[in-house]
């Protein structure tokens, strides 16, 4: 009577654990079609969303997700084994903190944005999940053409000599770019701030509120140098409003070498009730991602058909970039040091400041969906 009791609680226990696992909606073949709204902030470090929409129809026999465009660049309808699943809104959103905003305020249901903004998001107790790596390196430090320097070490000179603060434009608060040129900034014992008042500051950073407006601060003088992410420093040289300095993975101490930027995030709610869509959406996403690594003709192609920039500009900028959507050994690892540096610059002030990178990552990432659309794609 006791084994019998025993047993049966065993049971009831594994259909508790299995009730509270995440079920796609495919696994019922009933479920009604969602409409899920993708957000991007319309650079090519989200380069994979736009050949993945523009190719769609390449990935079918491997994706099993066919795409029908009912208005280009907006909305998609996404059908398979002839059933459709989703209508997908495709909206371009601010970068920096405002795409993990948007998916705050439920405009979107999925973001492609900085890994340190959706990081800083979850802190603040945002409900989303960082779903898939995207991107890596990409970001550039830019000065004005008739800036003295030419070198890294040049400018740190320069900063350290100046009778009056060097004026550095960045994109947002959390952007990546200003957090890797301040963790280099703090290394050479330059000091830095946003307070045009404060004594002493050799570095004045200045928000100039998005990256379509980073240019426009260097041409009319308001900035002697930015950082920023690819294209816009491609955009400066050809249109010879400024040169790059250096890549800001190159900066000391080394720790952003290799640095993710972009990412995949979504909301609980929808990775909750829209699963099925978001995991064809990924299945495309993943062989984007791989078109960019083999045919940069076709990568070129899509930047420039979506973004609006010039073959010249997105040949110089796509390079630069790394795209994989892989959680790799590397990846964790560099994530760590984004969690380790956003601790130390004190943007951490919610739930996950001072936590180990362990618990960051329960807190923060949710690769269920990744995987399991690698592999249905593995399995075709």
């Amino acid at each position: 009577m006791k084994r019998r009791i025993f047993v049966l609680t065993g049971l009831l226990v594994l259909a508790l654990l299995s009730g509270c696992k995440r079920q796609p909606e495919e696994a019922t073949g009933s479920a009604e079609p969602v409409t899920i709204k993708v957000g991007h902030v319309g650079h090519d470090h989200h380069t994979a969303l736009f050949v993945a929409m523009d190719h769609a129809a390449d990935y079918t026999s491997t994706t099993g997700v066919q795409v029908k465009v009912i208005e280009d660049q907006k909305l998609y309808e996404l059908t398979e084994k002839g059933r459709k699943i989703a209508t997908v809104e495709i909206v371009k959103v601010g970068g920096g903190s405002k795409m993990p905003t948007a998916l705050a305020q439920g405009v979107i249901d999925i973001g492609f944005g900085g890994v340190a903004p959706v990081l800083a998001a979850v802190d603040s107790g945002v409900p989303i999940r960082l779903i898939a790596p995207l991107h890596y390196k990409g970001d550039m430090f830019v000065v004005r053409p008739d800036f003295e320097a030419e070198t890294w070490d040049e400018f740190v000179a320069i900063a350290q000599a100046a009778s009056k603060p060097l004026r550095i434009g960045y994109k947002s608060p959390v952007a990546c770019a200003k957090v890797i040129f301040e963790e280099a900034l703090k290394h050479e014992g330059i000091t830095f701030g946003g307070d045009p008042s404060a004594e002493g500051l050799q570095v004045q950073m200045i928000n100039v509120k998005g990256g379509g407006k980073l240019n426009v601060a260097l041409s009319g003088n308001l900035v002697d140098g930015y950082v920023g992410n690819n294209p816009f420093p491609s955009i400066a040289m050809e249109k010879d409003l400024g040169r790059v300095i250096c890549d800001l993975e190159a900066l000391p101490p080394g720790t952003f070498r290799d640095h993710p930027c972009c990412c995949i995030a979504a909301t609980t709610a929808a990775l909750d009730e829209k699963s099925e869509a978001i995991t064809a959406l990924l299945r495309l996403f993943v062989h984007g991602t791989g078109t960019i690594n083999s045919d940069v003709d076709k990568a070129v192609a899509a930047a420039c058909r979506w973004i609006g920039t010039s073959e010249a500009v997105e040949r110089r900028s796509i390079p630069t970039s790394g795209y994989s959507m892989e959680v790799s050994p590397l990846w964790r690892q560099t994530m760590g040091q984004w969690i380790a540096t956003l601790n130390r610059l004190d943007v951490f002030r919610g739930r996950l400041k001072d936590l180990p990178v362990e618990d960051v990552s329960e807190l923060a990432y949710d690769f269920a969906l990744l995987n399991e659309a690698k592999g249905q794609s593995a399995e075709r």
